[in-house]
């Protein structure tokens, strides 16, 4: 599952300026702010930004915001898309070429007060690049893309795209184990990360659409004894899906101090169980790992099987997902590939940093080809309804970028990534374009996303 937050799913970006400005608006000119320090690279320059701007918050953004910072490399701004005062969205380029959207929220204008910034990768903008001039031509693009990067950061993982329910381009490149010198395969299982997400987020629309549970109904409806009863009476389960019901996040120093023996659900309930809730429930999105967490419990509470064998049964099997599955890391899996992330001296494992296993929400294995038959699955509408489906990829006011368990992706596209250290996944559904893109990495983000971003937009135009 995911290490940090916003590695996956939220990559935000940095611009070095001075200060604003007269004619930016106070979100604009906070959001330079932010984009200069977090473009400094300087852990004290960012922390004096959120001492200044973050209210009462006591997340470690520093922290988070420097990790970002070395994967992204620094970033300019492309482009204001929409500028409210207090409402902020941009379209930012990466300095790994890549480009994404970042989205600023005021609480208060005067005095500023963030209350909440995120962001996500984008396709570049039209334009941009040259586009395929067929399915074809799209497989040698990509193939020149991949290859063009050499050394430590070469391109190592697998690439699928399928194209009306035909294969365009399956292919592997790199080393899913360094030492022995076993190459990546297109049938090597890499960690998803976040991208388990997807799977709960389908075994609770499942048991939705069976009637076993509501949307709108909070966790003590379904789990009585969940230890703080206040949670429990206030967030719903559309809000768990959402990371709209302030449950907070699992990679805490808590965690860290018991990582080996935070094994079950039950263990990370135990951990942060009798928290509260960090803010109005419905009110904002924050990304919570901890809520699919306690989604997973969820579904064993309602299906009465383990999370593992209810995604097995109702998920994998019916979608065909014969290499899809969460397995604790000392487990000897043959096709797994270690991840890799940059030590002092050379790429290292990833092995010291990871869960016991994967949960609910994430740090499951799979190939590219099981996640292209769970793309045609969910499409075929062999795991849930059609109505169910759009539920889950629309997003709401809050958050019109996610739905539940879901990203929501430009021209009515879904799909989901994951990442952290030695970890990165990116699947994206396109139904508009009849196209589904997987890539799947075993080192740092955003390898994979960065490349599914890169064949999105050069995809041939449709005809």
């Amino acid at each position: 599952m995911l290490k940090s937050v916003a590695i996956t799913l939220f990559f935000l970006s940095a611009v070095a300026l001075s200060a604003a400005p007269a004619s930016d608006s106070p979100v604009l000119q906070v959001f330079k702010q932010w984009l200069d320090a977090f473009n400094s690279g300087d852990a004290a320059k960012i922390s004096a930004f959120w001492q200044k701007y973050g209210g009462n918050a006591e997340a470690d953004r520093a922290s988070g915001d420097l990790r970002l910072r070395e994967m992204t490399q620094g970033m300019t701004i492309f482009k204001v898309e929409e500028d409210t005062g207090s409402h902020l969205v941009v379209l930012m380029k990466e300095g790994r070429g890549g480009y994404s959207e970042s989205t600023m929220d005021l609480a208060t204008t005067n005095p500023p007060v963030v209350a909440g910034i995120h962001g996500h990768p984008v396709p570049p903008p039209e334009g941009a690049v040259n586009r395929a001039s067929s399915d074809e031509d799209l497989a040698k693009k990509v193939q020149e893309h991949v290859v063009k990067v050499q050394g430590q950061d070469a391109f190592s993982g697998a690439v699928l795209v399928a194209h009306k329910g035909k294969v365009v381009l399956d292919q592997a490149w790199g080393l899913a184990d360094t030492a022995k010198q076993i190459k990546n395969t297109i049938d090597t299982q890499f960690c998803l990360g976040s991208m388990n997400k997807m799977f709960t987020s389908v075994a609770i629309l499942q048991l939705v659409g069976q009637g076993k549970l509501a949307l709108d109904k909070p966790i003590a409806t379904y789990w009585p004894d969940y230890p703080n009863r206040d949670l429990a009476a206030r967030v719903t389960i559309r809000e768990l899906l959402s990371h709209t019901g302030g449950t907070g996040d699992i990679f805490t120093p808590e965690y860290e101090a018991h990582r080996l023996e935070t094994r079950t659900i039950a263990d990370y309930v135990k951990l942060f169980g009798n928290r509260p809730v960090r803010f109005e429930p419905g009110t904002r999105m924050e990304y919570s790992n901890y809520g699919f967490i306690l989604l997973g419990r969820i579904i064993e509470l309602v299906s009465h099987e383990p999370y593992e064998t209810y995604v097995r049964e109702h998920v994998f099997a019916p979608a065909g997902m014969l290499h899809t599955d969460s397995r604790p890391e000392s487990d000897h899996v043959p096709d797994r590939a270690i991840g890799y992330l940059h030590g002092p001296s050379g790429l290292i494992p990833n092995t010291p940093t990871m869960p016991w296993s994967g949960t609910s929400a994430g740090g499951g294995y799979s190939t590219v080809g099981d996640l292209l038959l769970f793309a045609e699955a969910l499409q075929a509408g062999k795991l849930i309804d059609s109505a169910l489906l759009k539920l889950a990829i629309t997003g709401e006011a809050v958050h019109p970028d996610y739905g539940m368990g879901f990203y929501v992706l430009r021209g009515g596209g879904y799909g989901h990534g994951g990442g952290a250290p030695g970890i990165n996944g990116e699947l994206h559904i396109l139904p508009q374009d009849d196209y589904v893109l997987v890539a799947l990495a075993n080192r740092d983000p955003r390898m994979a996303s960065d490349t599914v971003d890169f064949i999105a937009s050069i995809l041939p135009a449709a005809r």
